[in-house]
C-alpha cells in the first residue's frame, strides 16, 4: 500500500507539471486537443470542450498536446503562431508549477505538521545501557562528550559516529544547575551490533507556524535546496560525485517513497522531487522544456526560427540522451536492491 501511496505521489507530480502547461496554453489562445495521464493504450476517455482527457495504460508520466506541435496542425490557435514569449511562458508553466507545489507542500508541512526540533536533553535511558549503568536521568542536558562541547543533539551524534562498542567514554550532563561528569563503555544497538549507543532518547520538540511565515520559510528551503543541487550538479560533471551511487530511478524513487510513508517524511520527499523535476525540466536539452526554451531564445537572437528538421535532429539526440539516463539509473536501481546499498548516499 505505501508503494502505491508513493507512486500516486510521483504521478500527482507529473499531472501538475502538465496542467502547468496546458491551462497556460489555454490561457494564451493555444487549442490542447488532448491531455493524458500516463502513456500507452487508454483506459478511459473523454471529450469536455475542445480537449480529450485520456486516462491511459502505462503511468510513467503524461501529456499535455498542443496544437502544431508534431500534428502538422495550422492556424491562429497552434503553438507556432503564437509570439515567441507566449510560447516561452507556456513552456515554463511546467517547472513553475512543480516549484510551486514543493513550496505550497513545504508551507502545508510547516503549518500542520510542524519542524521537529531535537534536543540534547534526555528523554529516556534505555534499559541495560551505559547511561543506565553510570546513572544519567530523564531530564539530564548533554552539554559534553570526552573533551568536546555538545550544543545540540545533531552535534552529539556526529561525535558519537565512528566510536565503537565497548569504548570508554565521558559524557557530561548538566542536572539541577550543575555539571555531572560520567564514565563507562558504550553498548552496541541491538539491530546493528558494529554501533555504539550511550543509550539514551532525545526530547523532541515540534513546532507550527503561520500561513504567511510557512510561505516564508518554504520559499527560503527551495532557495536553498536549488543552490544544493546546482553544486551536487556540477559535482557529478567534475566526478568529484559519482554517478552510479547519488542517481536514482522510478525504482529507487519508488522505495524510498514507500519507506517515507511508514516513517512520516514522505511530504517534504514530494516536495523535494517537485523541486527535482523543476529544474530537471529546464536543463537545455529537447525534448526537455530547457531545451524548447532554449530554441525560442535561438529564435529571438537569429530573427528566425530554428527549422523543424534541425530541431527534430537535435531532440532525436536529446531523447537518446535522457532514455539512456533513464535505463541507467533502473539498473543503478536494481543493482542497489541486489547488493544491498542504499539508494541515498549516507
Amino acid at each position: 500500500m505505501t508503494v502505491i501511496v508513493a507512486l500516486l505521489g510521483l504521478i500527482c507530480l507529473i499531472v501538475i507539471h502538465e496542467l502547468g502547461h496546458m491551462l497556460t496554453a489555454k490561457a494564451l489562445g493555444v487549442r490542447v486537443p488532448e491531455f493524458g495521464v500516463g502513456f500507452g493504450p487508454p483506459l478511459v476517455k473523454k471529450k469536455i470542450g475542445q480537449t480529450v482527457y485520456s486516462f491511459r495504460i502505462i503511468l510513467l508520466g503524461g501529456f499535455a498536446r498542443m496544437a502544431g506541435m508534431g500534428d502538422g496542425a495550422e492556424g491562429p490557435d497552434t503553438y507556432y503562431a503564437k509570439a515567441a514569449w507566449r510560447r516561452a511562458l507556456i513552456i515554463l508553466a511546467g517547472p513553475v508549477a512543480n516549484i510551486l507545489a514543493a513550496v505550497a507542500i513545504l508551507a502545508g508541512v510547516y503549518m500542520f505538521q510542524g519542524v521537529a526540533d531535537v534536543k540534547p536533553v534526555v528523554r529516556a535511558v534505555e534499559r541495560g545501557s551505559m547511561a543506565q549503568e553510570v546513572g544519567i536521568r530523564a531530564g539530564d542536558r548533554i552539554v559534553g562528550l570526552d573533551s568536546d562541547r555538545v550544543r545540540t543533539w545533531a552535534g552529539f551524534e556526529r561525535q558519537m559516529s565512528g566510536r565503537e562498542p565497548g569504548e570508554k567514554v565521558s559524557v557530561t550532563v548538566l542536572r539541577g544547575g550543575s555539571q555531572k561528569t560520567f564514565e563507562g563503555e558504550l553498548g552496541a544497538d541491538p539491530e546493528a551490533k558494529d554501533r555504539a549507543l550511550v543509550g539514551v532518547r532525545p526530547e523532541v520538540e515540534t513546532t507550527t507556524y503561520g500561513p504567511l511565515e510557512s510561505v516564508g520559510l518554504s520559499v527560503q528551503r527551495c532557495g536553498e535546496i536549488t543552490v544544493r543541487l546546482g553544486v551536487f550538479v556540477g559535482q557529478l560533471v567534475t566526478g568529484e560525485k559519482d554517478l552510479y551511487e547519488n542517481v536514482t530511478g522510478p525504482v529507487g524513487i519508488a522505495t524510498v517513497g514507500s519507506t517515507a510513508v511508514n516513517q512520516g517524511f514522505f511530504l517534504p520527499l514530494l516536495a523535494l522531487i517537485s523541486l527535482n523535476l523543476a529544474l530537471f525540466n529546464l536543463f537545455p536539452i529537447l525534448p526537455l522544456d530547457g531545451g524548447h526554451l532554449f530554441f525560442i531564445a535561438a529564435e529571438k537572437v537569429l530573427g528566425r526560427p530554428v527549422s523543424e528538421q534541425t530541431m527534430g535532429k537535435i531532440a532525436a539526440f536529446g531523447l537518446v540522451l535522457v532514455l539512456a539516463l533513464f535505463l541507467f539509473a533502473t539498473y543503478a536501481d536494481l543493482s542497489k536492491i541486489f547488493t544491498g546499498q542504499p539508494f541515498i548516499p549516507e
